[in-house]
């Protein structure tokens, strides 16, 4: 007689498996790694944004050139993961013009 490990947190629901589980945690890692690449599609080439999960909340960290790449980002973030709290600590580079011209010696 073989031994079943009993259901619960280590059975196929804990990693999204095949339990028809439609909640914000199934198939989690395979949402994010769909938004990776429709960002790379998408948004600006993604622009170097990580993207991490903590807590059940969605972390986006990077720099981008503009507030509209910046926007465009997590509406697409939105769009692909609607059920997912998102953080998006997401910079803007600097391109503006120096106010004082710069010091050689």
């Amino acid at each position: 007689m073989t031994s079943q490990p009993p259901p619960g947190p280590a059975g196929p629901a804990a990693s999204g498996g095949a339990t028809g589980d439609s909640g914000p945690a199934a198939g989690i890692e395979y949402r994010l790694a769909h938004l990776q690449e429709r960002l790379a599609r998408e948004g600006s080439g993604d622009m170097g944004i990580r993207l991490e999960l903590r807590g059940g909340c969605l972390l986006l960290t990077g720099t981008v050139p503009s507030a509209a790449v910046r926007a465009e980002i997590l509406r697409i973030v939105a769009e692909t993961l609607p059920d997912v709290p998102v953080r998006g600590d997401i910079a803007l580079t600097d391109h503006r013009a120096p106010d004082r011209p710069e010091e050689v010696s």
